[in-house]
Parts: structure tokens; sequence; C-alpha cells
């Protein structure tokens, strides 16, 4: 999976910077002898020991104090630590005295990783914007299921849809009525509904669908899920669209 978005790689491309800035002068710091009594090169020139307890006013200059970072950052960027009595040691294998140019290769681990991180709470964010579309969507259409269900149980809608004779279906007996009520004929067939047609009557029959059973209607969500969130979908794409074109359109009149 790439990480595509325009921000992301501006934020990567100034994290790198802000790493290799810090890297270089702790770096510089190490290879000055005169702070070797403070910090100095470990022994098999790969690392950077401090000796604590360090000057305060010293301890900020060094470690960026108005941006608030810290010696423990270097464990972010790769570096091992060992504290050993007074003094702390923090080994990196591209740390090395003698080879500045190496320093780049500390940054690029690095970023790499922050680039998999972000990438992976990217792909988090979209399962999780994803199922809750599909949760919101299945829920939608369960509930037109549930519209549907009290206007046909509803007595004050006999003259133009009721119960079957046998109560497990219900009968349009005057399409043009039920309009008002929106209903969408060609969900009820992607859910299982068998129609039959009489003239200008239709009949939608389902084992799931029964008077007085309404707790029956939650069968009809749980076997036909994935054709109620694809009807939601191509009901919703449209409005989307529209919505993104209006958008596009209020830019260019504002700008």
């Amino acid at each position: 999976m790439e990480c595509t978005r325009e921000e992301d790689r501006l934020v990567l491309r100034e994290l790198k910077h802000r790493v290799f800035e810090l890297v270089r002068k702790a770096y510089a710091i190490v290879n000055d002898p005169s702070t070797d009594s403070m910090i100095s090169w470990g022994p098999n020139g790969n690392s950077l020991i401090v000796h604590r307890p360090l000057p305060l006013e010293y301890t900020e200059s060094f470690l960026f104090h108005s941006e608030a970072l810290s010696m423990e950052r270097f464990i972010t960027y790769g570096f091992t630590k060992t504290v050993s009595g007074s003094q702390v040691e923090y080994a990196n294998d591209d740390f090395v005295r003698g080879q500045p140019k190496r320093l780049e290769k500390i940054c690029e681990r690095f970023v790499a990783r922050m680039k998999q991180e972000m990438e992976l709470e990217l792909k988090l964010n979209n399962d999780r914007k994803r199922q809750w579309e599909e949760y919101t969507s299945y829920g939608s259409v369960v509930e037109r299921f549930k519209h549907i269900y009290s206007v046909v149980d509803d007595p004050a809608t006999n003259s133009f849809i009721s119960w079957g004779p046998n109560g497990k279906s219900f009968i349009v007996l005057d399409p043009q009525r039920c309009a008002c009520y929106c209903f969408p004929y060609d969900l009820l067939e992607e859910c299982g509904f068998t129609k039959t047609v009489s003239g200008s009557q239709m009949e939608f029959a389902s084992e799931n669908f029964v008077a007085g059973k309404p707790e029956l209607l939650k069968k009809i969500g749980e076997k036909h899920k994935p054709a109620m969130i694809a009807y939601h979908k191509k009901l919703m794409d449209p409005l989307k669209d529209l919505r993104r074109k209006y958008a596009m359109e209020k830019t260019d009149y504002t700008n």
C-alpha cells in the first residue's frame, strides 16, 4: 500500500529533515574534544556516551529545548540505550566516528518505519470508515423494512396496501399511492421477496415478513445484509456525487 497523500509526503520530508538535524548536531558535539567531559564517543566509535549530570544550560542547547526534544528520542530513531552508573550510552551502527555520511541511513530507516506506521494507520482508518458505512447502510435499510411493515400493518392504509390472506405477504392495491411512502420495490426482490403481479396489483411474499411477527424482520437483515449494503450504496452514490460537484462549484465561485 503506497503513501500517496501529498500532506503525508510533506510530513515525512519535514520529519526526515528534523531527525537529520538532531543527529547531525549530536554528531558534531560528540566529535568535539572540548565536550568529552560531558558527551563523548563510546569505546567502539559507534555510540555516544552522556556523562550525567549534564549542565542545564548545555542540555537545553543540545536538545533543541524550544522543540521539547530529549535524549530519549534517540531510542525512537533506532539507537539502543545502556545505563552504567552515571553514564548513559546511545549506540547505532550508523552513528560512527569519522563517517558522518552514514547519518542519512539513520534518518532513512526511521522515516521508512514512520511511513509504514502512517500507512497502517490510514488502512485502519479506512477499514473503520468502511465498517461504519456498512453499519449505517445496513441500519438504514433495516429501518426501511420496519417502515414498510408499519405501513402494511396500519389499518388506515388498507385501501391501497394490506396483508395478504395468509398474513405472509402484502398486496399493493394502488402503486401510485404507495409511491408516496417511497416503497423500494427493487430492494424487496433483492432481499428474497417473491413478486406476483395480477392486473394493477402486486403481491410481495417472504417467510420472514409475517403479520403479527415484526421480530422476524431481523432475519431478512441477517440473510441479505450484502444486498442491503449494496442497495444503500447504489442509492447514496449519486447523492455523494452531487454534493462533491456542489462543493467544487462553491469553491470555484468563492475563489
